[in-house]
Parts: structure tokens; C-alpha cells; sequence
């Protein structure tokens, strides 16, 4: 349905910051992020789906009320779930990581309860000094991820 009007670019903040170039494929923008995959496959284009912030102004403006934030979410949950014999589109599950989908799962289970978030909180807070210095990609351009010496909670307390 999409008239490639340039509407969805035109109010993408993703695309603003980064230009048509950075997709790599003939389709930018938002509305390319979609394109892209159903015509290539998701073994070249997985990440695409993933270079958008989510906040909805693309399918706000919209003249053919395409749901293009509905539709990137789609198609971010086919690249990475895992594999299957009878894909829906060719390349599901092309992002697929075992250990990335076994760290969101224990991620989800701690923060779940507060008794879980408080108790992961305290030990991140006392043991900070065990953190990994080389963090994958983001310590290439960047100092590493630590937990704060103390939980915010502490200290409001303190300040009683």
C-alpha cells in the first residue's frame, strides 16, 4: 500500500540522524526497514528492524495508515526467535542467539519481583568491582558499564 510518499522519513528520528545511506539497501527510512527484509530475507537484513526507536511518528503520518511501528516489531520477533522448520518468511530466525535470549529470560525472572530486583540491586552494588571491563561493541567507544557503589535506595534512606 505504501505510495513512497517520504512521509514516514521526513519524521523519523532515526533516519534524520544516520541518512538513507546507513540502511545499505535500495528501501530507507522506516518504511525501507519492512521492504527490505520481505524482499532480501532476513538473513542479510535482521538488524534493519532494529534501527528504529519505536516512537511512532512514521505510522502517525502515514497518508495509507500503514502500522509501521506494529509491523517492525513483527518482524524484530521473526529475526530473533529461534529457527523453525517451516519459517514464516525466509531468514526467521537469522538474529537468533542462544546466550542473548537466555540473558533477556533471566533478566525478565529477577526483575519480576521486587524482592528479585532488590536482592540482584544489592549484589550489583557490592560486588561492582567483578564487572567486566570489555562489554562486546560498547566498550569500543566507550568507558564500561558499572553499577553505582550505592543503590538509590540507600542512600534516600540514609537521608532520612
Amino acid at each position: 500500500q505504501c505510495i513512497r510518499c517520504g512521509a514516514c522519513m521526513n519524521h523519523c528520528p532515526v533516519y534524520t540522524r544516520i541518512g538513507g545511506h546507513a540502511y545499505g539497501t535500495t528501501y530507507p527510512g522506516p518504511i525501507g526497514k519492512i521492504v527490505s527484509p520481505h524482499m532480501m530475507g532476513l538473513q542479510q537484513t535482521h538488524l534493519m528492524p532494529s534501527l528504529s526507536s519505536l516512537c511512532g511518528a512514521c505510522g502517525e503520518v502515514c497518508p495509507v495508515k500503514i502500522p509501521i511501528p506494529e509491523l517492525l516489531i513483527r518482524l524484530r520477533g521473526e529475526a530473533q526467535s529461534a529457527p523453525q522448520a517451516n519459517p514464516v518468511m525466509a531468514g526467521q530466525g537469522a538474529g537468533h542467539d542462544r546466550l542473548v535470549s537466555f540473558a533477556w529470560r533471566a533478566w525478565a525472572r529477577v526483575y519480576a519481583s521486587p524482592l528479585g530486583y532488590r536482592t540482584f540491586s544489592w549484589l550489583a552494588s557490592r560486588f561492582r568491582a567483578l564487572t567486566p571491563t570489555r562489554q562486546a561493541g560498547w566498550t569500543a567507544a566507550r568507558l564500561p558499564l558499572q553499577p553505582a557503589p550505592r543503590r538509590l535506595r540507600d542512600m534516600l534512606r540514609d537521608r532520612r
